[in-house]
């Protein structure tokens, strides 16, 4: 027997919006085993460098973000898809004057917050 049913339907609009960071919109989805989080960046936002042991697959829908590793930055347009392996430090920033969208994919499922 099931504990979650086989599919749920969500949509943007009805899921409450987070804000980790000054200007960082977040909106998040758990799957059994998987977290997808949609981010929306104002232009000048700023994700700090971080790490987390989920391994993360980012896709830029819009706008242009820089990703920030160790000592290198990528920049990131859209239909860009980037993937970024457990505990890799890594930060992000919005380069332009355009919002940025992207989805975020981490697998195992991400925590839930308290």
């Amino acid at each position: 027997m099931r504990d979650r049913p086989a599919v749920t339907l969500y949509r943007w609009e009805a899921i409450e919006p987070e804000y980790p960071q000054p200007g960082v919109i977040r909106q998040t989805v758990h799957g059994e085993r998987q977290t997808l989080v949609r981010y929306r960046y104002a232009p000048g936002a700023v994700f700090p460098m971080h790490a987390h042991p989920e391994e993360q697959v980012t896709v830029v829908l819009r706008g242009q973000l820089v990703l920030r590793l160790d000592d290198s930055e990528v920049i990131c347009k859209p239909g860009d898809v980037v993937v970024i392996a457990s505990n890799v430090p890594h930060g992000a920033y919005v380069s332009g004057d355009e919002e940025v969208e992207t989805l975020n994919l981490f697998v195992p499922r991400r925590p839930l917050a308290p």
